[in-house]
């Protein structure tokens, strides 16, 4: 097992049958920077076989790039766990041997900090100081997952490419080459409709829009099947969408209430599982960790790795 110091990138060897915890502490012994690691579950089962990268179909197009999935997490109303669901639903991913990428599409950046990167490079330094190439400030934090941080420098995006002509395909033109290196590249976005929104949507196939089972959660999905009408009308691009409820409490009348109600309007749109609340959830975030990674059988981390083989069944 490798592991990276955080703080000045020396890489070390560890002995994974030596260590019993999932989640532990450890001191760099180059810097004396102490940071978290997570040792990867381990799956008794593959959930699915994967094509070999060389392998085409009849046209000569890989098979990687058509089973790629541009996937934006979105939701108007913020507090509704979109970085949560990009975290968790991507290591879910990784663990089932997928390729993925995480973008940090969000000027507050938690995604990247759940992750340990602060104050990285960020899609705003790659493109101002850099050579417009994301590969040098890709991070890979653990086996098969991906990330491209986020920092505050992405809140000058706007005002450097608002007024460009077709600005809204920003992030989708720098996304392009990497596409058929991953099978996912999962998007995480802030609680708004605005630049970094809908440059994420025009990079994707599809939004995943999490939301709480209370009036105002479902509004802000409503907010964002409008924005899709919208993009098809005056694009043509027909984004799909998929709606998830989290933050679910079995034992409340009014959750279970509003999710059947979002399932009989929504049908086949609306995913028939719930990712409820849990407090390993929150743990999990205090020692920056993914969810399965810091208690395996926590409920939260199972329904994540079930939603993920949903996701890949959308191949």
């Amino acid at each position: 097992m490798i592991i990276t110091c955080e703080n000045c990138q020396t890489r070390f060897r560890l002995d994974e049958s030596a260590i019993s915890k999932q989640v532990f502490r450890v001191k760099c012994s180059k810097c004396d920077h102490t940071f978290t690691v997570f040792k990867p579950p381990q799956q008794e089962e593959s959930p699915l076989v994967l094509h070999p990268d060389h392998e085409v179909d009849e046209h000569g197009k890989s098979l990687r790039a058509r089973r790629n999935h541009i996937i934006t997490v979105c939701n108007q109303k913020g507090g509704v766990s979109k970085t949560t669901t990009c975290l968790n639903l991507a290591v879910s991913l990784a663990l089932m041997k997928r390729r993925v990428l995480l973008v940090d599409f969000d000027v507050q950046a938690n995604l990247s900090l759940l992750l340990g990167y602060r104050n990285s490079p960020s899609f705003y330094d790659a493109l101002h100081g850099g050579d417009g190439k994301l590969d040098g400030v890709l991070k890979n934090p653990l086996p098969n997952l991906w990330i491209l941080p986020s920092n505050h420098h992405m809140s000058l995006l706007p005002k450097h490419h608002r007024h460009e002509k077709d600005y809204e395909y920003l992030l989708a033109r720098h996304l392009e080459p990497l596409t058929e290196r991953f099978d996912h590249i999962i998007i995480d976005t802030p609680p708004s409709i605005e630049f970094f929104v809908i440059n994420a949507l025009m990079a994707s196939n599809m939004a995943l829009i999490p939301t709480q089972c209370d009036y105002l959660a479902v509004n802000g999905v409503n907010h964002i099947i409008n924005i899709l009408r919208i993009i098809a009308e005056k694009t043509g691009k027909e984004i799909d969408y998929r709606i998830l409820a989290t933050m679910f409490e079995r034992d409340n009348t009014a959750s279970k209430v509003i999710f059947n109600k979002l399932s009989e309007r929504f049908d086949e749109k609306m995913l028939r599982l719930a990712i409820e609340k849990d407090p390993k959830l929150q743990e999990s975030q205090i020692v920056r960790a993914p969810v399965i990674y810091y208690d395996k059988t926590s409920l939260s981390g199972l329904e994540y790795l079930k939603l993920a083989k949903m996701v890949a069944s959308l191949d």
